[in-house]
């Protein structure tokens, strides 16, 4: 079992991270290190939304963030919202949009717009899951391999993620909009966060692949999906690192808080929203006394938890920066609380939740439920 739980060395090294992807710099960044680390400056990013906003829309023109968080399957959940508020009117074009694991999916058609709400919708509603995932033989458990058979799932994403897909996020991205997905380097353990329009601007068939690694990668739960390798190549070295879901870092995410420092804020009302595709209240369950049940609702409340922690950051650097904030996240009126979550009808249900909720103005919340009570 020793010799069958060993893995094929990669060629892995720390400098790595120093690289650029595809040779091209300012594809990605690290959350919480310096612009001195890649010499990507997110916050020159960012001064070029605002200044492009002040030349096309006047100076006190509106900046929108979208905020999209992991949790598996309750993307269902972010897919019906998004196309509730497509059919009220009032959703905006978001000038940046971030993305963790199940969220990293439903990043890319909310930068691209409503135009691909029935693409959104069909991918959590109408998808089964045995196409996507298949549970392995106990022998390849004994063998160290995820829970998972992931092969439907990573050909799906790369369907959908295609080269038409991919040129329209570069397109997006020449007018200055952002999207950024966030994966976990398991080597270095940070968070890697990619700037997946300007990989799309690179325009070769690497950076196509490179895009959906990324997508899948950041879906990659530890333990039950794979690991994903992405070859990081700059023309002159060649590595692999290994990558998760970026929920394992955070659950979600506003472009790390630090790139904003020095931003001038007053000039262009700013509004954040985030959507968190989970539960952020505790619900009660009785939970059997075994490994397997103590071991996943002790993992599940660990979930929860950081994911209050996360949105919590979100919003008190918000406040901080007078900005908007609006929450929307799965409450426990949503009845569907169970083990279904792996079914059709479970997403579609959540689908709806999100769908109805948002249809009957009753979704946003301007505060963290775990902060409602010292207000």
């Amino acid at each position: 079992m020793v010799v069958g739980c060993s893995s094929p060395e990669r060629n892995a090294a720390q400098e790595s991270e120093l690289m650029y992807p595809l040779a091209t710099a300012g594809l990605r960044y690290w959350d919480g290190e310096s612009t001195e680390i890649t010499e990507h400056n997110i916050e020159q990013e960012y001064q070029s939304i605002l200044d492009s906003r002040a030349r096309n829309n006047g100076v006190g023109s509106d900046i929108y963030h979208l905020a999209l968080s992991g949790g598996g399957v309750n993307g269902a959940f972010s897919a019906g919202v998004l196309n509730a508020w497509t059919a009220n009117g009032d959703r905006p074009e978001f000038d940046l949009v971030t993305g963790v694991s199940t969220g990293a999916i439903v990043s890319v058609f909310a930068y691209l717009g409503s135009d691909y709400d029935s693409t959104l919708k069909n991918y959590y509603t109408e998808t089964p899951m045995s196409s996507l995932f298949q549970v392995k033989s106990i022998w390849s458990l004994l063998r160290g391999e995820a829970v998972l058979d992931t092969a439907g799932f990573e050909d799906q994403v790369r369907s959908y993620i295609d080269a038409d897909i991919v040129k329209q996020l570069a397109e997006q991205r020449a007018k200055g909009r952002l999207l950024v997905i966030g994966t976990t380097n398991l080597d270095n353990e940070k968070m890697s966060l990619w700037d997946v329009g300007k990989i799309a601007q690179v325009g070769s068939d690497e950076a196509i692949t490179l895009i959906q690694n990324i997508i899948i990668a950041s879906s990659s739960v530890p333990g039950a999906f794979p690991a994903k390798s992405i070859v990081i190549d700059d023309g002159q070295q060649r590595f692999e690192e290994l990558h998760v879901d970026g929920g394992v870092s955070r659950q979600v995410f506003l472009v790390p808080q630090w790139a904003y420092y020095n931003l001038p804020f007053e000039r262009n009302p700013q509004h954040v929203f985030v959507i968190r595709n989970g539960l952020l209240k505790p619900h009660y369950q009785v939970t059997n006394n075994n490994l397997t049940d103590i071991g996943l609702r002790s993992i599940s409340t660990i979930i929860r938890n950081q994911g209050i922690g996360d949105v919590e950051h979100i919003y008190h650097f918000a406040q901080h920066n007078q900005m908007s904030f609006r929450l929307a996240y799965i409450d426990n009126d949503f009845s569907k609380i169970s083990d279904e979550a792996f079914t059709k009808e479970y997403m579609t249900s959540l689908y709806q939740y999100g769908y109805q909720k948002t249809i009957a103005d009753s979704l946003w919340e301007n505060v963290p439920p775990s902060l409602q009570h010292v207000q």
